[in-house]
């Protein structure tokens, strides 16, 4: 297998952008999930959006109009991205510009798809397990099953080290009040085949169904007065780095934006450009209010990157 060159990761403080446009973006390619997470907003069924699986024709005109901006590319938002049958394709157009990432459950990855995404030149692999079995795994895993992961994920480390790929896997594990006490165990695991686990605090929405951990390592900082709180998310890189592309090619304001609240434009518009659709008025203007400290709701009520713990008004 002939390997391609994989462009440098884009550390996401970095902001080496060029005409002042974005360079990190993330394209939906699929707004659909084979499992139901009790703390995602798709999988307790509150994205109100048509469900849809990008179509590569779709990605074509959408890399035609990011690729001389992106230097980072997140092949998913919310859905499962392994469900789009294309999804290869995409990372062989894509990385031909731009850093490409993926972020999967690990249960439609096999042995074919694994070596696509070398041939392809993906760049980083996140593979979200959370656990060492069933038990743990299926009480924020809702209708995964471990072992498959577990299987993928050290197939997956097999063929990067067989083709010796730079293709960077990174095994996940989001650290719950329930399955904390598998680190260590799932860090061992990771260690016996050759890759190094990745910890990481939980996106707390309803807190009905799990808990976050007991280990402060592990918590998002809450801030607690309105002051500190603005003051943080004026300085929030999704603003001024990063654009978000559905499904259907609707602009969403940021990352946590997951109902279109504020219908920006569509990229799949023969007559929108990357430029045209950034520096446009109502964008400009809701991107600053944030900036200026003076915060959307959504950003001061539902972002998952600045929780905070004080009573917020709208």
């Amino acid at each position: 297998m002939k390997l391609p060159n994989i462009k440098p990761w884009l550390a996401p403080e970095l902001d080496q952008r060029r005409d002042k446009l974005p360079n990190i973006f993330y394209v939906e390619t699929v707004l659909a999930c084979n499992l139901a997470c009790p703390e995602c907003v798709i999988g307790v069924d509150a994205v109100q959006r048509t469900k849809k699986i990008m179509k590569l024709h779709e990605f074509e005109i959408i890399c035609n109009k990011i690729k001389k901006n992106a230097d980072m590319i997140y092949l998913h938002k919310w859905g499962e991205p392994l469900m789009n049958k294309q999804i290869s394709q995409f990372v062989k157009i894509a990385s031909d510009f731009s850093h490409t990432h993926i972020s999967t459950n690990g249960i439609f990855l096999d042995e074919k798809k694994i070596e696509e995404f070398i041939e392809f030149g993906l760049g980083t692999l996140l593979i979200s397990v959370d656990a060492i079995n069933q038990e743990t795994y299926e009480k924020y895993r809702i209708g995964g099953n471990i072992n498959v992961v577990l299987k993928n994920l050290k197939q997956s480390s097999i063929l990067v080290n067989k083709y010796k790929s730079k293709l960077k896997i990174i095994p996940q594990f989001i650290v719950f009040e329930h399955n904390e006490h598998q680190m260590k165990d799932f860090q061992k695991f990771c260690e016996d085949i050759n890759l190094k686990s990745v910890f990481k605090a939980p996106y707390i929405r309803y807190g009905d169904k799990v808990k976050t951990s007991n280990n402060s390592n592990y918590q998002w900082k809450h801030y607690q007065t309105e002051e500190e709180h603005f003051n943080a998310m004026s300085k929030c890189n999704k603003l001024t780095t990063t654009m978000t592309i559905d499904s259907h090619g609707e602009i969403l304001l940021c990352p946590q934006d997951y109902n279109n609240e504020f219908n920006i434009g569509n990229i799949l518009d023969p007559n929108s450009t990357l430029k045209s659709i950034w520096n446009d008025s109502k964008y400009v203007n809701l991107r600053e209010q944030t900036q200026n400290k003076r915060p959307l709701d959504l950003c001061k009520n539902r972002c998952m990157f600045f929780p905070a713990s004080y009573k917020k008004t709208t």
